[in-house]
């Protein structure tokens, strides 16, 4: 049903050749790091770069230093080696997480087929420049055999195509796209990691002295974790929970007033955004079962108030600066909220052992990650509960 002319043709190949090349190389080689720190030695001695956040980061996690250190954990276990060719489908809304993918899978010792989101960022198409540049050099032949990157329109027919060809799938589009690319026959041996819709969490436990520390520096972190990707990220916080029993919380109000002031002075929005956000309140409005009020005295923050914890704050689509708010007293009335497609939980004023207790008293079956607030888009190899190294990667033993 699928030819390779019919494939080829409407494909376009941005780095590499298509040519379904499986070379594969043992897991974190010395070569593979070489060349990623490369890429964080290109982008760190441009100075125009830095208005990229997200192309900074992903130079930052890429430099030599660190990624030896995430290689010590791994050597203390096991010998591995890639299993061959991955693909790469990647959303549409991200600039950066092609680049991650991309790293993942010539860490784990792969050859990769990388699929560029459909829309056109700057931030992505700097890297493949960059990438394009360093891939040529000498010391980097096996790497050069191991990259390809390409751009197509929507297409079951290619998409099936290329998935008949490879070893291994990494999805990160979404329920939609996983359900439709589970469809495609594949190897027999094909492993998959699907990357679906998830839905994450802030919890802030106010302090009890008079002491409040810095609360701006606060609020910027949560406005970088909430405001990035216009919260189409999937570990972007949609809900703000507190732990308190303060009917009118001192801190509550100063935080908010200080992430209004940041999001004023930098958030970029528009009519359409606008539009998008009133629909997305509406649409939850009539799919959700919960009876909320929506509070806002800036619209670029709508805070969206449910008296009592529950586990449908997941029907209610929050983007754009949208957030539903619930306070409790208790912290075990988290556990009336966490389902399966909870993944990120951001924290202020609470250990992670306290969370991780209640996963284990409670049998929780959601969070998957536990971080300070700020560091909400923290890259890694262990991502939704996947040690995605490990998984694309054939482990040899000792």
């Amino acid at each position: 049903m699928y030819t390779e002319n019919f494939s080829k043709k409407n494909i376009k190949i941005v780095i590499g050749k298509l040519d379904f090349n499986s070379d594969i190389d043992i897991a974190w080689s010395d070569e593979t790091i070489e060349f990623l720190n490369n890429i964080y030695l290109q982008i760190n001695k441009k100075r125009t770069y830095k208005k990229f956040t997200d192309l900074m980061t992903f130079g930052f996690w890429c430099r030599k230093s660190n990624l030896l250190k995430i290689k010590s954990d791994y050597e203390k276990k096991y010998r591995m080696f890639g299993r061959g060719l991955v693909l790469h489908i990647t959303p549409s809304n991200a600039s950066m997480n092609f680049a991650f993918s991309l790293a993942i899978g010539l860490l784990s010792g792969n050859s990769n087929l990388v699929r560029l989101p459909q829309r056109s960022f700057v931030q992505t198409n700097l890297l493949c420049k960059i990438i394009k540049k360093i891939i040529h050099k000498k010391n980097f032949k096996n790497i050069r055999k191991r990259v390809c990157i390409v751009k197509y329109e929507k297409s079951n027919e290619i998409s099936a195509y290329l998935s008949s060809k490879v070893d291994a799938r990494i999805i990160w589009g979404g329920d939609e796209t996983i359900n439709q690319f589970k469809k495609y026959m594949t190897k027999p041996r094909c492993i998959d990691l699907n990357f679906s819709n998830r839905y994450s969490i802030c919890l802030i436990k106010p302090p009890l002295n008079k002491i409040q520390g810095d609360i701006a520096n606060l609020a910027l972190r949560f406005y970088n974790d909430a405001y990035f990707m216009d919260q189409q990220g999937c570990s972007s916080p949609q809900a703000v929970i507190w732990l308190t029993k303060e009917k009118k919380c001192n801190f509550k109000i100063k935080f908010w007033k200080k992430v209004s002031e940041i999001v004023e002075k930098n958030y970029k929005s528009d009519l359409s955004t606008a539009g998008k956000k009133i629909s997305l309140i509406s649409e939850s409005a009539i799919k959700s079962n919960l009876s909320f009020k929506t509070k806002y005295k800036n619209f670029k923050i709508i805070k969206i108030n449910l008296k009592n914890p529950s586990k449908d704050i997941e029907k209610i689509k929050c983007q754009f600066g949208t957030f539903v708010e619930i306070q409790i007293t208790n912290l075990k009335d988290i556990k009336n909220i966490i389902s399966k497609q909870t993944q990120t939980m951001s924290l202020f004023g609470i250990e992670p052992k306290e969370i991780e207790g209640l996963i284990q008293k409670y049998k929780l079956p959601g969070i998957d990650r536990i971080v300070p607030i700020g560091r909400a888009f923290d890259i890694g190899p262990i991502w939704d509960g996947y040690d995605t190294i490990t998984s694309l990667s054939r482990i040899i033993g000792r």
